[in-house]
């Protein structure tokens, strides 16, 4: 009788302890070199363990920074601690409506509501029924917000949510992340005067950070020995290129895991790493590149591969390519967006002919 093909799949040398550590939606219980940004949010949180007014939060950062792994953890141990909250995340990727956000609201405030064949204006009802009987207050977290951007859904969504709390006296928290550090300057000024909320920056990892979050997470993922010392230095190095995505460093380890498992191998090497970068890169490329506005894919085309060039020289090109004017505002912002997605690198250098300039290189294949 034949033997079962996944029985002759299975591995002669264990690397992974538990490979589940390196999952995207893994919360760790320790988040290293986050404890500013922790406390920032507990503070803000901490009024509705005394039955009081949370205030709202805005984290920004750039992509692998630890936003909604600190989120997510702050929150976690806010439901343990009192049971007069629970949070709803929502990632606008996937939830990027203001009638869809309402919807899943509504359902978590445990009123049935079908995301299709219902008016917007018949889903907020329901929501505002559903609070009425509510014992908690709920903590809404928007992650990838800007994606409600478009179409003025962000505005007109934040609208009825604070509206909540200043025409139902409802308690109502929110916590929106965004890779986009000119967010709330695109508010409607009514929404940003009701939002007030404080901003948590989040600042991209250093290499010797990298290096912290990976030998940690490597931990328990790997068992003793199953990685060749200079796996962590590589993999920390490529993500640093990157602009610090701890997210991308986390996500190589794991695939390179794979990778050494299927070849039966005792370790994980650097040689692995290298054969998985391009791959997981371009994961994340996809990803992004799927929700960029037209503008802002023809600008990313544009811009050589390995070399640098100066954004003056950049809106030229870009300006005789396009047949839509675009202002130099507009253009400024595009870049900003860019950057802060980890597509591009943009620093600025010193004052030029015409002010301060930023040199521009491509991060990405």
């Amino acid at each position: 009788m034949a033997s079962n093909i996944f029985a002759k799949s299975s591995k002669e040398k264990a690397i992974f302890k538990d490979e589940r550590v390196l999952y995207p939606e893994f919360v760790p219980e320790r988040l290293p070199h986050r404890d500013a940004e922790t406390d920032n949010l507990v503070f803000a949180l901490k009024p509705l363990t005394e039955g009081k007014k949370p205030q709202n939060s805005l984290v920004l950062g750039k992509s692998g920074t630890g936003k909604t792994a600190v989120v997510k953890y702050v929150l976690k141990e806010l439901e343990e601690f009192s049971d007069r909250a629970k949070y709803l995340y929502l990632n606008c990727f996937e939830f990027n409506t203001r009638h869809g956000i309402l919807t899943e609201i509504s359902n978590f405030l445990g009123e049935p509501t079908p995301r299709r064949g219902i008016a917007t204006d018949e889903a907020y009802t329901k929501l505002l029924s559903a609070l009425k009987r509510t014992s908690f207050t709920p903590i809404v977290v928007l992650d990838e917000v800007d994606q409600l951007m478009s179409g003025g859904e962000a505005s007109k969504l934040f609208y009825d949510l604070l509206r909540v709390v200043e025409f139902e006296k409802a308690r109502f928290g929110l916590v929106l992340i965004s890779n986009d550090f000119s967010f709330s300057s695109k508010l409607d000024s009514r929404v940003k005067s009701s939002l007030a909320h404080q901003t948590v920056l989040f600042e991209p990892y250093s290499p010797p950070q990298l290096k912290d979050i990976l030998k940690e997470r490597a931990q328990y993922a790997f068992v003793e020995g199953a990685l060749e010392k200079e796996t962590i230095n590589v993999a920390a190095g490529h993500a640093a290129k990157l602009g610090g995505d701890a997210r991308i460093a986390i996500e190589c380890l794991l695939r390179a895991g794979r990778l050494a498992e299927r070849e039966n191998t005792s370790q994980v090497l650097p040689e692995h790493l290298q054969r998985v970068f391009a791959e997981v890169d371009a994961t994340g490329l996809e990803k992004y590149i799927s929700f960029l506005s037209e503008h802002e894919k023809a600008l990313l085309s544009i811009i050589p591969s390995n070399a640098e060039t100066s954004s003056g020289e950049l809106f030229k090109a870009y300006s005789k390519k396009s047949d839509k004017p675009l202002t130099e505002r507009s253009f400024r912002s595009m870049l900003s967006k860019l950057e802060s997605l980890n597509l591009i690198r943009a620093q600025f250098t010193e004052k030029g002919e015409r002010g301060r300039t930023r040199k521009v290189s491509l991060l990405v294949p």
